[in-house]
């Protein structure tokens, strides 16, 4: 672990941190969170990322707070080499008894691109070992999931905006536009011609496995928060993957916004925002005891 640390983070690596390690979690006889474990949205920075740890550490000051960026490189970037991007989240997860079940985790994810990145840390689990995805472990710690601004947006402009709206160089977002459109018809005629869907396709059918990550089940709800004045993340989108997800049988609960952008609905609607963040935790507790 790297000995620097961004404010009151400590790197793990260079895509994540990891916040208060040597904190002593919650007691025993509290039902709040002890480990949050956040995936950013696509580019995110983090002085914007830190606005809603620090409100987590208002909300549940003796939680660890674990933070992962989300960056574009996901997309070409080998199995090995985001095998060693994640191998410290892995590492502190593993220590802190996150793998066993040990630890009542909140897991928040941001826009499709903190879903890729969700997807991707399973994915290295997965493949160590084996997870029982359809089953239900009796008696687990409470868990929940957020899913903010996201899944949808399958389309060109909506993927251009996603990967340009950062991006403050007319020129970079110039050289950014000609990358999207290669990438997109290569996966259009890739998956026209193999007969597949196209990455965000799988990502959206991943996220209903109820087991995606392994504190996650059926029992665990999950939140969706999105905006009908989202224009990345179509709101038909999200509502038709949480009624799927719902035919499921997982645990759904949806906050719909009527006028906050991408990944700025605790912004402009900070109360009902983190009332909903605080009940989707209780339902959680509720659903354990």
């Amino acid at each position: 672990m790297a000995k620097s640390s961004v404010g009151s983070f400590t790197p793990l690596g260079h895509h994540a941190f990891i916040q208060r390690l040597a904190s002593s979690p919650s007691s025993p006889s509290s039902n709040d969170p002890t480990v949050i474990l956040i995936f950013g949205w696509m580019s995110a920075k983090l002085a914007h990322l830190h606005k809603y740890t620090t409100m987590y550490n208002q909300i549940y000051p003796d939680a660890i707070i674990i933070l992962v960026r989300s960056h574009l490189s996901i997309f070409w970037k080998s199995g090995s080499a985001l095998d060693a991007r994640f191998k410290p989240v892995i590492e502190v997860l593993k220590a802190l008894g996150c793998l066993e079940n040990r630890q009542r985790i909140l897991t928040h994810s941001f826009s499709n691109g903190g879903s890729f990145h969700l997807l991707e840390l399973d994915r290295i689990l997965s493949s160590r070992k084996k997870i029982d995805t359809d089953g239900q472990t009796p008696q687990t710690p409470p868990s929940a999931l957020i899913i903010d601004s996201s899944p949808g947006g399958d389309t060109l402009d909506k993927l251009q905006l996603a990967v340009t709206s950062p991006l403050k160089s007319l020129v970079l977002r110039f050289l950014a536009n000609l990358f999207i459109r290669l990438v997109f018809c290569v996966w259009w005629t890739r998956d026209q011609l193999l007969r597949r869907p196209s990455p965000i396709h799988k990502m959206m059918r991943a996220l209903r496995r109820p087991r995606v990550l392994p504190w996650l089940d059926a029992r665990s709800p999950r939140l969706y928060v999105y905006s009908k004045m989202d224009e990345m993340v179509p709101w038909r989108d999200v509502e038709e993957h949480a009624a799927q997800s719902a035919g499921d049988g997982l645990d759904v609960r949806l906050v719909c916004f009527e006028e906050s952008p991408h990944v700025a609905h605790a912004r402009v609607y900070p109360e009902e925002y983190w009332a909903a963040v605080r009940k989707v935790w209780a339902d959680a507790c509720a659903v354990r005891n």
